[in-house]
Parts: C-alpha cells; sequence; structure tokens
C-alpha cells in the first residue's frame, strides 16, 4: 500500500485515468460496497475517520486469476489537497471458500473540522472493468472543547498506516504535534512514570494479551503528555516493568519522545518472558513502585528548586497476596503534587482470525467471517491509588478520549495556576 501526505500525489493513482472513472461513477460492474464513518476522538486526541470498501467474495471467486483486484481511496480537503492510498488483493490463487464472506479494506485517517470529499474506486487489472463512488463527509468542531488550540497547525488530513502493535498505538507514522503549552509563575518540572507492565491477574485470559488491551490505551495517552510544553528541560518521562522491578525507559528534557527506545522498553517489559529472578522476590513488587514515585518527588539539586508535578499513568493494577502494600510515606515538600490518571479498557469482544489474510492481500485487513467470542473479563480492583493515598494525588478514572481531553484541559489550567 502506498500514501500520500500534505497534497502529493500516489504514482499509482497517476498509473489509471483515475478521475476519468471517477466521474463515471458507480457502473455496477462489481458486487461492492463503500462507506466512510464519521469522525470520532481517539486516544491520540485526534479526530479519526475510516473509509471503507467491502467486496462480496463471490466477485473474487468470479474473477480468479486476473491478477489483481485494486482498490483506491482518495481523501480532498476544502482546499483541494488529495490524500491518497491505495491496495491490492492478488486474485491468482483464491479459494473457493472465499465467495462465503465480503472482504473488508479500510483507510483509516486523522482529520481536522470540515467538509471533505471522498473518493472510493474499485478495478480488475486484467479487464480493466471499474467502478467508483464519492462521498462526502463533514466533520464538526468538538463542542464545549476544553483544548481549543491543540490542533493549531496540524493538517487537515493524515492517513494511518497499517502497523503492528506496538507501533500501532504510538503511531509513529503521523508527523502531527498537538499544541499543549504549559505556561507557569514559577519554574515546573513534570514528571510522566508510567506502568508498562501488566496490570493485574489475566482471570481466563494470557497475561500478554491483558497487557495489550491496557497498553492500547496508555500509549496514547502518554504519547499525549509528551507533546506538553513545559519549557526548558522539564518535562521527564519514566516507564516502569514493576513485576521485574525495573525501570525499563528514562528520558529527560523531553522534547520529542525516544520511540525507538520506547519499543524497545515495551518488548523487554512482554510479561510473557518469565525472569525466575524477579519471580523470587515479588513480594516487593509494590515497595518498587513506591520507592520510584519517592525519588521522583525528592529530585534536587537544581539552583533554583521547581515546582515537581507527579503525573502517574496506569491501569487498574493488582498486586498477589503477600505483598509488603505499606503505602508511601506523607510528603512534606509543599511544592509538590501527584496526580493519578487510571486508565479502564471498556469490555469488548474477541474475533478470530480474519478470513482475509488467507487471500495473501496486500495493505489493511479487515475480518470477514469473524464470529464473536466471549467477552472480555473484568479488570483487577486496582491497588496503585492507596500506596499513594498519603501523598493526597488527584485521582482521575478514565473511561474514554473525551474524558481525557477534559481531564487534560483541567490540568494544564492547573499546572498554569501552580
Amino acid at each position: 500500500m502506498a500514501w500520500a501526505q500534505d497534497g502529493t500525489l500516489d504514482p499509482a493513482f497517476a498509473a489509471v485515468p483515475f478521475n476519468r472513472w471517477l466521474a463515471e461513477g458507480d457502473q455496477t460492474r462489481f458486487r461492492w460496497s463503500a462507506r466512510v464513518s464519521g469522525a470520532e476522538l481517539s486516544g491520540h486526541q485526534r479526530l479519526l475517520t475510516k473509509a471503507e470498501i467491502e467486496v462480496d467474495g463471490n466477485e473474487l471467486v468470479s474473477r480468479r486469476g486476473h491478477g489483481q483486484l485494486v482498490m483506491m481511496i482518495q481523501f480532498q480537503d476544502s482546499a483541494e489537497r488529495v490524500y491518497q492510498a491505495h491496495g491490492a488483493i492478488d486474485l491468482d490463487n483464491v479459494k473457493d471458500d472465499v465467495a462465503k464472506s465480503n472482504i473488508n479494506y479500510a483507510q483509516e485517517a486523522f482529520v481536522l473540522p470540515g467538509d471533505y470529499r471522498v473518493s472510493m474506486l474499485i478495478f480488475d487489472t486484467k479487464t480493466g472493468e471499474h467502478s467508483a463512488v464519492q462521498k462526502n463527509l463533514h466533520v464538526n468542531p468538538l463542542r464545549n472543547d476544553p483544548l481549543p488550540a491543540a490542533w493549531k497547525n496540524l493538517p487537515p488530513v493524515e492517513l494511518l498506516h497499517t502497523l503492528d502493535a506496538p507501533d500501532s498505538w504510538f503511531r509513529p507514522d503521523t508527523a502531527g504535534r498537538l499544541q499543549l503549552p504549559v505556561t507557569t509563575r514559577r519554574p515546573l518540572r513534570v514528571e510522566v512514570l508510567m506502568n508498562a507492565s501488566a496490570t493485574g491477574p489475566s482471570q481466563g485470559l494470557s497475561v500478554g494479551t491483558s497487557s495489550s488491551r491496557s497498553l492500547a490505551n496508555l500509549v496514547p495517552a502518554l504519547k499525549v503528555l509528551s507533546q506538553m510544553e513545559v519549557g526548558g528541560d522539564g518535562l521527564h518521562v519514566t516507564l516502569l516493568d514493576i513485576p521485574k522491578r525495573r525501570v525499563i525507559f528514562e528520558q529527560h528534557g523531553v522534547s520529542h519522545l525516544e520511540w525507538d527506545r520506547v519499543r524497545g522498553a515495551l518488548t523487554e517489559a512482554d510479561p510473557n518472558k518469565i525472569d525466575v529472578r524477579a519471580l523470587e522476590h515479588r513480594e516487593q513488587n509494590a515497595q518498587f513502585f513506591v520507592k520510584q514515585v519517592r525519588q521522583r518527588l525528592a529530585r534536587g539539586g537544581e539552583a533554583e528548586k521547581p515546582f515537581r508535578v507527579l503525573l502517574v499513568l496506569s491501569g487498574p493494577t493488582a498486586f498477589n497476596s503477600g505483598e509488603d502494600m505499606r503505602p508511601i510515606e506523607p510528603g512534606g515538600d509543599p511544592n509538590t503534587k501527584v496526580y493519578f490518571f487510571r486508565y479502564h479498557v471498556p469490555p469488548e469482544r474477541l474475533t478470530l482470525p480474519p478470513l482475509y489474510d488467507a487471500l495473501g492481500a496486500r495493505g489493511r485487513r479487515g475480518f470477514p467471517g469473524a464470529a464473536p467470542s466471549p467477552a472480555m473479563p473484568a479488570e483487577p480492583i486496582d491497588s496503585l491509588a492507596s500506596l499513594l493515598k498519603p501523598l493526597q494525588p488527584r485521582l482521575f478514572d478514565i473511561y474514554s478520549p473525551e474524558q481525557f481531553r477534559k481531564i487534560l484541559g483541567s490540568l494544564l489550567d492547573e499546572m498554569g495556576r501552580l
């Protein structure tokens, strides 16, 4: 699949009479459908939309041996800049059972409020048969937006690549940066401390699955927080692997989060990798967390000691029985403030591996033929809040991107008054 940003053209579009075919419209030579979803706020605090093409599996079987079925999607903004993507399905070895399902091809994009024209086209490389449709997309601004300037200087459209985790959580393929200035009356040091480990007993799921569901929310939130403009070298980020009692990532004076290093740290924290030495002293896990909090509130040595803000980012986290659950000692420094961002993962349903994989398709994959499975189990009961309680942290329970945006707006305002 290929992408084109900032109004440049994807070379694949120039190889076909795309605009003429688009003008001809839906020739009904294919059994297919196209749709564009309304934009919704994502965990990255960007509005996310999706254009989809769905092809009847019988269509693929009837064209077996034709080479490729190519699908093209183009976004056009109000200034007539275009953003293009295409994908292809190999038709040489299509199996008969493909006829039982529809094949879904989708392109996600971050967009700004405004009006867009989304064009979708499908064609057979052997016969030249083609069909196209255009749809309008209107994206409303957020009502009572607590961060009205956050999208300043962002491009109208940023197309998203197909990425595997953990890249799909962080989105290194996007260049746009949120505007989150922190204006304070005195020096400020902000420490972001993220729990990058599994958040508790998996209750029937593999630990890795449980951890991934949590990180899929925490990593976008971490990226958003790392874009705060504290000033100087006032922003610092730390990732903890609590079960292994390790600091797996640190970056001081953050202006851009070093994603390659974060990716390596998350790989290192894989909960399915058992550390026998860590298991020997797991009753110390809670106190490891307490120690890391204490260190980040006590760091000093600056000529003019800044006000310290600690942002703890985690899902609800449970510890095993027998843990040393003594809470942290009450803080004696009035120039400190602790916030606990406790991210909850809403229940979701799992799906079976997509049939699309069997087609040898390239590009974005859908989930045709997938059957629902039992709902995900409940998340663990959190123990981190009780460990932090003597510090009187501001506790924020977050269930949605909208909640996080409101909390972030309040946080920036409050830090500006410190």
